[in-house]
């Protein structure tokens, strides 16, 4: 359904600090054509681009994003601990990444990550930015493991395309996609089976694996309905 074989996993991981606006350039300077990256909420509401509850392993601060505002994160190094080229590279806002996106013509995998809370706070906060941002509806996917979270988006913006996170895809995936109107599902290529892959096809809905890196790894699944790769070294996959 989307045009999106290989994903960029956090940008472009493998070669650039994941979840900053570098690693979204290095994923485009190699050729790839979409990235996935996390948004989460800091205690202020401020809708910011990272995967963790914390800031503690990818920048040089510490803490919960349930405690610390956008004035203590702004100016936090998001780079230096991948490798010193990076030092000074910070933490994006949504709004700074969706300029970037659309800069750069990307397509975006934009996964919610609500860390405990259901959701509703997240898709409030988001919802703005996204219909703000200019970007094609159809280059847009959201996803998130918490599918109340994007029946909540749903209901607020039913035009965005949705996609059901899982680690291995739950016997009732049917009931969960279909109110949503969901477009693609989306599971651990480790936890996968054949079955389950052939399954989401059949069904005429799009079946995108995370996180390969070695397109070895998933050379099968191709001849079993898989449409793409959510991968930290994408350009393998091209």
């Amino acid at each position: 359904m989307f045009a999106a074989r290989t994903i960029g996993h956090r940008g472009c991981a493998a070669h650039a600090p994941e979840n900053t606006l570098a690693g979204l350039r290095e994923a485009a300077q190699r050729g790839v054509a979409w990235v996935e990256i996390d948004v989460c909420l800091l205690r202020d509401n401020t809708p910011i681009i990272i995967h963790d509850d914390k800031v503690d392993r990818t920048t040089s601060g510490a803490g919960l994003l349930a405690d610390l505002d956008w004035r203590q994160v702004a100016d936090l190094d998001a780079g230096s601990w991948f490798n010193p080229v990076f030092a000074n590279e910070r933490v994006p806002r949504l709004d700074d990444a969706l300029i970037e996106v659309q800069s750069l013509g990307l397509g975006l995998n934009l996964e919610l990550k609500t860390h405990g809370e259901d959701g509703t706070r997240l898709v409030d906060a988001i919802m703005p930015y996204l219909r703000d941002s200019g970007i094609s509806r159809d280059a847009i996917l959201i996803s998130s493991f918490n599918h109340a979270a994007l029946a909540a988006l749903h209901a607020e913006a039913p035009g965005f395309a949705i996609g059901l996170l899982y680690g291995e895809i739950a016997p009732d995936w049917r009931a969960a996609a279909g109110p949503l109107d969901a477009v693609a599902v989306i599971a651990n290529y480790r936890e996968v089976s054949e079955a389950a892959i052939k399954d989401v096809a059949a069904d005429g809905r799009d079946i995108y694996l995370y996180t390969p890196n070695d397109p070895k790894t998933v050379y099968a699944y191709w001849r079993w309905g898989l449409d793409g790769v959510i991968s930290d070294d994408p350009q393998k996959f091209l």
